[in-house]
């Protein structure tokens, strides 16, 4: 029998990988994103100089290879880089300062007053701004799957890629830490990205000259601290990175070091490195032993990265860790923060309410128990409740959709007609309290037209077909209004599918949050389907 790949008993460990991203992956999806070699001749390119730029590199590269005889050839190239970007920092700023260069969105006022360097607001500059190639974009997708699935990022890149992408398919985010802040203070652990070389937003920061590193190499002893002590407890992935990185060598030596030798047996199939192999469709996968680095692991050679995303994405814990992330703050909120202010008393909670508990406590001391009796765990999230709604699946008890009902704020928006009537109030066993609140539920959103006309204006376009609707350039969320606006003139089998493609989307990444407008159509959807006298 053979025995399982490293990236199968990552899933069967069931763990979120701490993930390191480098430039090979901007590069693989960004139209002309540049490496860093790359880089360095458009700003030599930048620059009066005449001479060739491959010249230039071959004079640095040879009077650092005379003073250090010993370097291998991927250190010397590393110091060239450096080296280099040290040399056209100082040329680029000074024909900026003799106002030989002009530079978008940048004075020589600002340059002045927030003591930017003109060479690094040319490095943001180049990096705020990207494509993504139009032939990668299904894989992009699974891409995107793979990230809300990490539990840690950490980067060495100056784009936005990363943080835009998890922002733009995560109810909650993730964290950003730019340059060594993230070091300097106690994290939460999840959903948090390091971007160790700085940030096309804070041009500042960027590292890429001689000066840079040394500031940053005084601190290394933390980062690497740091960075080691979350890698203890999971798996990790370089995506984007080869082995002959530098900066992937040094993180994997400081990490490699710390360890027993009895660990070290373990760190194998917990250390993957994938590199790109063009033309390669199956997933190549070899343990390798570098002396170098005191380690074995895992090295993955393949051009199908898709099926590395595919991989990854099949973690599940129930939870995304978005959402680890904003629960774990403000439970330590309520335990750490409000125990420092005096006595703390306690309060039972359900799963279901914790979206509104920062709210609930206000200025209180309290501490909160996530349900101790066997209601309370057999209350749903909202996800769940709305999943087996939607999928007509009826696996939750009646009382416990009732009582999940009547514990949801009045305002929330969620379907309920088909459980909720004024029979079936009277008829269970809910305290007079919950009775009321699910008659007020069917005051305040009982009638179809009543939430269409609610509607802002911007979304009343009419259509007659959901397929239309979706063939507009919309957000996700306009599509999801103007559906629920045309609810009358579509078919509704049609409009159940997308509000369960809609589910299925929020169930495979973890979250437990539904955005207002798929709320609202949901409702409008179960007014339409469920409620008799609205025809």
């Amino acid at each position: 029998m053979n025995e399982a790949s490293a990236l199968d008993k990552l899933i069967e460990t069931n763990e979120f990988p701490i993930v390191f991203i480098g430039s090979g992956l901007p590069m693989r999806y960004l139209e002309n994103f540049p490496n860093w070699r790359g880089l360095l001749q458009y700003l030599w390119s930048l620059t009066d100089e005449q001479s060739d730029f491959y010249a230039f590199l071959n004079r640095i590269r040879n009077d650092i290879a005379k003073e250090n005889k010993h370097l291998k050839q991927n250190e010397l190239d590393y110091l060239t880089n450096i080296n280099v970007g040290t040399i056209l920092e100082e040329k680029i700023n000074e024909l900026f300062y003799e106002e030989k260069i002009v530079i978008d969105g940048f004075s020589q006022k600002e340059a002045y007053e927030k003591n930017i360097s003109p060479f690094k607001k040319i490095l943001a500059n180049k990096f705020l701004q990207y494509e993504l190639k139009e032939e990668m974009i299904n894989e992009f997708e699974y891409f995107k799957k793979m990230l809300i699935k990490t539990q840690i990022i950490l980067t060495t890149n100056y784009d936005t890629l990363i943080e835009d992408t998890y922002n733009a398919v995560s109810t909650y985010g993730i964290e950003t830490y730019i340059g060594q802040k993230g070091f300097f203070e106690q994290t939460i652990g999840y959903a948090e990205l390091y971007k160790l070389h700085g940030c096309a937003t804070e041009p500042q920061s960027l590292i890429i000259a001689e000066n840079d590193y040394g500031k940053f190499n005084k601190n290394s002893v933390l980062i690497s601290a740091k960075i080691i002590s979350t890698l203890l407890h999971s798996p990790i992935v370089f995506l984007g990175y080869s082995l002959t990185d530098e900066n992937v060598r040094k993180i994997i030596k400081d990490f490699s070091s710390s360890l027993s030798e009895k660990e070290l047996s373990k760190l194998e199939s917990r250390i993957i490195v994938v590199e790109r192999e063009e033309g390669v469709e199956e997933i190549k996968e070899v343990v390798v032993t570098e002396t170098d680095l005191n380690c074995r692991l895992t090295l993955i050679k393949t051009d199908n990265f898709e099926a590395v995303y595919k991989k990854i994405s099949q973690v599940n814990q129930g939870v995304a860790p978005s959402e680890v992330r904003k629960y774990q703050h403000i439970i330590k909120d309520l335990i750490v923060d409000r125990g420092k202010q005096g006595a703390l008393k306690s309060v039972l909670v359900a799963p279901n309410q914790l979206d509104e508990l920062e709210r609930m406590i206000e200025n209180k001391n309290l501490i909160v128990a996530l349900g101790d009796n066997t209601y309370i765990f057999a209350m749903p999230d909202v996800i769940t409740y709305v999943y087996d709604y939607i999928f007509e699946k009826d696996e939750l008890n009646s009382d416990i959709v009732l009582r999940f009902v009547a514990s949801q704020l009045t305002k929330s928006r969620l379907p309920f007609i088909k459980y909720v009537n004024p029979e079936t109030i009277i008829q269970s066993n809910l305290h007079p309290h919950e009775k009321e609140k699910l008659r007020q539920r069917l005051t305040n959103h009982g009638d179809l037209s009543e939430q269409i006309d609610m509607m802002n204006k911007s979304y009343k376009i009419s259509y007659n077909s959901v397929q239309d609707i979706l063939n507009t350039d919309y957000t996700v969320k306009k599509k999801c209004s103007v559906i629920a606006y045309n609810i009358n003139n579509l078919n509704l089998k049609e409009v159940q599918d997308y509000i369960k493609e809609q589910l299925e989307q929020l169930k495979e990444n973890g979250e437990a949050h539904i955005n207002t407008e798929l709320r609202r159509l949901i409702l409008i959807y179960d007014l339409k389907k469920y409620k008799r006298d609205n025809a």
